[in-house]
């Protein structure tokens, strides 16, 4: 369980020793919606814009369940109905949750509805920043994560607890501008699955 920091009026004390004795630390909480019949089939969604299938409803309510313990501030979310039906059902009127078209899952432009495992170049090379199908690139998805993430800091107090329900990709994004990345960094090797929940200190 996570202990709420009582946080007394600010006085004129360097905002790094400030932050240090108080814990005024921003808690960043990365969330993937609930599973979709795509997911299941393997598909790429993209920004086709699909719900939740049943077992995607569980694993919203199951992160509702697993989150209640925790204090947040404030919920950012996709507006494509798998992100905002996860969100809704994980906050529970528990916060106010804005809904952002930055965070839509990354294009895959004329690959959406396809099998990933057939496509000829890989989408997560930033050697290659393939623009396959009138995709977005690779690059271009990173630079929208780094937009979302700066907005979500300049809007919120440096103490606040945010989650963020997004996508895949676009979480991917979010991820590698928190910890950094280069042209020969793996961006397989950070994947969320449905449900699944990244907690950061930022």
């Amino acid at each position: 369980m996570m202990v709420e920091q009582i946080r007394p009026k600010p006085y004129h004390t360097p905002c790094a020793f400030y932050n240090i004795i108080y814990n005024c630390v921003m808690k960043l909480y990365l969330v993937r919606h609930g599973q979709t019949d795509w997911n299941l089939k393997r598909i790429a969604q993209g920004q086709t814009d699909i719900p939740l299938n049943q077992t995607g409803i569980q694993q919203a309510e199951a992160l509702r369940d697993k989150l209640k313990d925790y204090r947040f501030d404030i919920c950012y979310a996709s507006p494509l109905k798998r992100a905002a039906q996860t969100a809704k059902i994980a906050v529970n009127d528990r916060c106010p949750i804005i809904f952002d078209n930055i965070l839509k899952e990354r294009s895959f432009g004329k690959l959406e509805s396809t099998d990933p495992a057939t496509w000829p170049e890989d989408l997560l090379d930033l050697h290659l920043n393939s623009h396959l199908g009138d995709c977005e690139t690779l690059q271009q998805t990173l630079d929208r994560a780094k937009c979302a993430l700066d907005r979500i800091k300049s809007d919120q107090p440096n103490s606040a607890h945010i989650l963020v329900v997004a996508h895949g990709a676009l979480l991917m994004g979010v991820h590698y501008n928190i910890v950094g990345y280069n042209i020969d960094t793996n961006f397989h090797s950070f994947h969320l699955h449905n449900g699944d929940i990244a907690e950061y200190d930022i």
